[in-house]
């Protein structure tokens, strides 16, 4: 092409040095569009060359992943592969199997239309993939047939393992018999080749030795337009697009790698090890593997993790150990027992298996002796939603817990289950809770806010002792002091910036908010604002014996019966609805406070 180009160029020359009034314009027009023409040619030939480039190597890449499935592999990574800010395919990355990388296409396009001419026609592209048979085995297809050989035998994308040969007959007459032969070794699997000639796709399956044409790579120029009004050729057809490659498109989500082949295929691959655990941290994987690996090969799998009923104290006092999230696998477990990961002083994620029912109860008076007693670096743990308890002293000294979600299946919390969690921020008590012990919440002196559901029916004493939090709402009866002569009710010596009791509370019992007003309280033992919800018909003998409270918002159209000195003397306001404090002033013990009663509305101003 290009030598006749240059041979056009020399005679042209020449003719128009010999006729120097020759109008030689529409020649030199007809022979530039040759000249882009050509360029044009050049410019799809070296795209195709690169399709053919790409196309070769994602049949490669598909081999590996076909070859993954078959030994169990997994995926390590899946980086993009960007051209000018857009993805074109991606970098794979196997446990076993190297890497990879896969590009993936777009559909061909009809050629654009010549001046009143015809549609070009569409470039073709081979589509290979592959598709299980019901032998189980993968075999190579094309254009979504099955690929076949000389002889119409499928193609296999994968070796198969060679038979084990039968075993020998008795020997005659005393002579020992042969042993059967070794079956042959399976055949590797044959990987096809594609290339472009003459503007034609070839494949081979005999690694190059001979080829068998398929469509054409470019797509045909549009027909000639009918001539003009001017006598003039309508223009051609531009040339048709590059067709699809073999992957139309890889996604993925935390657990597994999805590949989309242009046929409708998908291939999922695991991003983890489908027999043997993977785990973050590797000195957890040696206590793991030192205690459960039952066939020594150094890794612990899913089944002898699951094989586990028992996990005692193996990792107590470890301070090494800084991730367990695998320990959701260990499912043959139903208790966390105590101290079993006491002082595990650097660990700061875990997961508890969903067929734990119970943290383990620690000893009330031996700190740190609970499940994770004084993992001072805990920040994440997840409990599953089937646990019944969380036993005593289960979470005291984890001083960078931040959030804990108590699941609604627990229906009791331990006594001093979170002592000095100071960086605890909101909790929320589920209405399955029927016991919340003594000291259970104890030092949490970072609370934003905790709710407690209606359905605890019995709380310890001191369970919010030395507790600082903004918001507390109380949906559950508070009872009496279990000792009225102490003084010590269920939030002795707890700050609250506002507490709202509701729901099923009907009682707010004596003592319930102390002061230790001889010693001077100290930091604890405020409360600033109660309200208090129609639910709540008696208040307690010194229910808020504290100097700290400034107003008190009683939505009850009826007065709650009340008792001796419920209110501290310093008590600034007390708000009714309206139309109800001379009903509130002339009852029983709220007289005392009759000056500082006023109405509120409630309804159109909410506290």
């Amino acid at each position: 092409m290009k030598k006749l180009y240059t041979l056009l160029a020399i005679a042209l020359v020449v003719m128009c040095s010999s006729c120097s009034k020759f109008d030689d314009s529409a020649i030199w027009d007809k022979l530039n569009e040759q000249k882009q023409t050509l360029i044009e040619h050049e410019k799809r030939i070296a795209a195709l060359e690169e399709l053919c480039k790409q196309m070769n190597t994602n049949i490669s890449s598909l081999q590996t992943i076909v070859n993954a499935l078959q030994q169990n592999d997994y995926i390590t990574s899946v980086i993009p592969i960007n051209q000018n800010g857009t993805i074109i395919g991606y970098t794979i990355a196997f446990a076993k199997s190297g890497a990879i990388t896969i590009y993936h296409g777009t559909d061909g396009k009809d050629g654009a239309d010549g001046t009143n001419g015809k549609d070009g026609k569409d470039g073709y592209t081979p589509q290979i993939g592959v598709k299980k048979d019901s032998d189980g085995i993968y075999y190579w297809t094309l254009d979504g047939e099955w690929l076949t050989d000389a002889n119409g035998n499928k193609i296999k994308a994968v070796g198969t393992d060679g038979k084990d040969g039968q075993d020998g007959k008795p020997g005659v007459d005393g002579e020992n018999g042969q042993d059967g032969k070794d079956g042959a070794d399976g055949k590797d699997g044959i990987t096809p080749q594609l290339k472009i000639e003459d503007d034609y796709w070839y494949v081979s399956y005999d690694n190059g030795q001979t080829w068998i044409q398929l469509g054409k790579a470019t797509g045909e120029d549009g027909a000639d337009g009918e001539d003009g009004a001017d006598g003039s050729d309508g223009a051609d057809g531009a040339n048709g697009k590059d067709g699809d490659s073999i992957f139309s498109s890889v996604t993925q989500d935390d657990e597994f790698v999805y590949f989309n082949l242009s046929d409708g295929t998908m291939i999922t691959l695991p991003k983890h090890d489908r027999e043997n655990i993977q785990f973050e941290d590797l000195n957890v994987k040696a206590i793991c593997c030192k205690n459960w690996d039952t066939n020594n090969d150094g890794e612990l799998s899913y089944a002898e993790a699951a094989a586990v009923t028992d996990i005692g104290t193996v990792f107590k006092e470890n301070t090494n150990i800084i991730a367990f999230t695998e320990l959701k696998y260990f499912t043959g477990i139903s208790t966390i027992p105590k101290g079993a990961f006491r002082n595990c002083t650097s660990l700061w994620k875990i997961i508890i298996p969903q067929n734990v029912l119970y943290l383990e109860d620690g000893d009330e008076y031996s700190p740190y002796d609970g499940c994770f007693s004084g993992c001072t670096s805990l920040a994440n743990i997840t409990l599953h939603n089937k646990i019944l308890t969380i036993g005593a002293r289960s979470f005291d000294e984890c001083i960078s817990l931040q959030n804990i979600t108590i699941p609604t299946s627990v229906t009791r919390i331990g006594m001093y289950a979170f002592e000095n969690c100071i960086k605890l921020q909101n909790v929320v008590i589920p209405d399955n809770v029927t016991i919340i012990d003594k000291g259970a919440f104890q030092g949490c002196s970072g609370l934003h806010k905790m709710i407690i559901g209606n359905g605890v029916a019995e709380f310890g004493w001191g369970v919010f002792i030395d507790c600082i939090c903004g918001e507390l709402i109380c949906n559950s009866l508070v009872r009496d002091a279990r000792s009225e002569s102490s003084g010590s009710g269920v939030f002795y010596e707890s700050s609250f910036d506002k507490v709202t009791f509701g729901g099923r509370c009907t009682k707010i019992g004596s003592h319930a908010f102390t002061q230790n007003l001889s010693g001077g309280g100290g930091y604890y033992g405020k409360v600033k604002t109660v309200i208090i919800n129609e639910s709540v018909a008696i208040i307690g003998k010194e229910a808020f014996n504290v100097n700290t409270l400034d107003y008190v918002f009683c939505k009850s159209t009826n007065p709650p019966q009340g008792s001796s000195n419920m209110f501290y003397s310093n008590l600034e306001k007390i708000y009714v609805p309206i139309g109800c404090a001379d009903s509130y002033k002339s009852a029983s013990y709220w007289k005392n406070h009759a000056s500082i009663i006023e109405e509120y509305d409630f309804e159109n101003n909410p506290i």
